[in-house]
């Protein structure tokens, strides 16, 4: 299968080798808790969609946003009209009890300057306009910045608008973790070398402004290659990850580094330039390395994520990183989970994690669990956990919610955020799985969009 985020096989390749804050602008039904959910009813995961592989797409890694009506919207990598480079989706629910949820395309890109393969999800504004990055991996660019505008008229067809193509210099290239914004309209993500603000244009019309934020330079002392997205807190300050960079020191990762988690914060004063700083350099003391999925932030201030590798087992890690008490101290981490290839746990978390009211975070990992063949390896299909703090302590419990199935038809790796709405239930995509055969993911299926409900 040709995974959707192309870093998927390079840090799988690494590891056999070693041995948004999604920002909606609407106001959302599905904007819930699952908190306020008996925890002890667990979830029946339901298939609400399984991908052909041609107009309506394949393999979709990113995550799904609704509208106030409970449509739901995403992208997928693979398919569409030019049979290779992804489209936007719409996912409407049954108009009766029992009936199927219907998709139906919204764009198809063609690599004919509107972009190629978009690998994470999409945002809102107040208009209803989508907003989204293609990466452009294998087609030739450097990844743009889109907007996708809905129809005048029911039933018409929506209208691209390519807001920045990436050039590959100072700009950075490939962006594949999605966009925020800000209240002002502002957005902000990441490239495999840089961090970015693209603001709307002085004047009706005119050209969207480009900012480079912070060039990510990579070696020892930063941090390269970041694939997720950004968090903001409510200073404006921007959190993320980057895959490599930083400590050198670890076998596994030699000097490529093992991954940093990095900050990006606003000038003092107006006109200024955004200073970064490395918050935490991973591949020390076990806490593992390659950190592919983004950051929550919590209330507090508080970061958690994940890493793909490493951890005690071995299977990645989901982490915490505690602001420090005083200006100029460190940020203190804690391993509130590590992962492991096995049945009863799931395995390579690449996505980032959800935080509800309770502070219970809800994730998803690539492998583990029921065993699943991936380049003649039995990693597993993949799972959705829990992982809930303990009263009086600084322990975690984690719950597996889903381990998804081997047999045909069903969901399989997923690697994108969860999305809950306020009953509790929570929905997502699988990059493999389902019914359907795509002509170029070694029959591994096309990806799914399921449901995993409360009763």
């Amino acid at each position: 299968m040709k995974h959707s985020k192309s870093l998927l096989l390079r840090s799988t390749l690494r590891m056999l080798l070693a041995g948004l804050i999604c920002l909606v602008f609407v106001n959302s039904a599905f904007a819930g808790d699952p908190s306020a959910v008996d925890p002890r009813v667990g979830p029946i995961p339901q298939v609400l969609y399984r991908f052909t592989g041609k107009i309506d797409g394949a393999n979709p890694s990113g995550n799904l946003i609704a509208d106030a009506a409970g449509n739901f919207y995403g992208t997928a990598e693979y398919g569409g009209g030019g049979d290779f480079y992804g489209t936007v989706f719409e996912l409407l629910p049954p108009k009766a009890a029992g009936a199927a949820w219907r998709e139906q395309t919204l764009y198809s890109f063609t690599n004919t300057g509107d972009g190629a393969r978009p690998t994470d999800g999409l945002i809102f504004d107040s208009q209803g306009n989508l907003y989204g990055t293609t990466s452009d991996s294998n087609a030739g660019g450097y990844g743009e910045i889109f907007q996708l505008s809905p129809p005048a008229t029911a039933g018409g067809t929506w209208t691209e608008t390519v807001l920045y193509h990436f050039e590959g210099l100072f700009d950075g290239a490939y962006p594949s973790g999605g966009l925020i914004a800000d209240e002002a309209g502002n957005f902000y993500g990441t490239t495999d070398t840089s961090v970015f603000e693209l603001s709307p244009p002085a004047e009706l019309g005119g050209a969207w402004i480009f900012t480079l934020l912070h060039e990510l330079k990579g070696g020892p002392s930063d941090g390269t290659s970041s694939h997720a997205g950004l968090a903001r807190d409510s200073l404006g300050n921007l959190y993320g990850t980057t895959l490599w960079g930083g400590y050198e020191g670890n076998g596994d990762c030699g000097q490529i580094g093992c991954g940093t988690v990095f900050e990006v914060s606003p000038p003092a004063v107006n006109g200024g330039a955004w200073s970064e700083q490395i918050i935490h350099f991973f591949g020390v003391g076990g806490d593992g390395f390659d950190p592919e999925g983004g950051l929550t932030v919590d209330a507090a201030g508080n970061l958690y994520g994940t890493t793909y590798s490493g951890g005690t087992p071995g299977g990645g890690t989901a982490f915490k990183l505690s602001p420090p008490s005083s200006a100029g101290g460190s940020w203190t981490e804690e391993i509130i989970h590590s992962f492991a290839y096995s049945t009863s746990d799931g395995a390579a978390p690449v996505a980032t994690m959800i935080l509800d009211k309770a502070g219970n975070l809800y994730g998803t990992t690539l492998f583990g669990g029921t065993p699943c063949i991936y380049n003649a390896q039995n990693y597993g299909c993949g799972s959705v956990f829990r992982l809930s703090p303990v009263a009086g302590s600084t322990a975690w419990d984690e719950t597996i919610l889903d381990f998804f199935p081997e047999t045909v038809g069903n969901p399989r790796q997923p690697a994108a955020s969860l999305l809950f709405d306020n009953l509790g239930n929570l929905y997502g995509t699988t990059v493999g799985g389902g019914r359907y055969s795509c002509t170029f993911d070694e029959g591994d299926g096309c990806g799914t969009v399921f449901a995993l409900t409360r009763q």
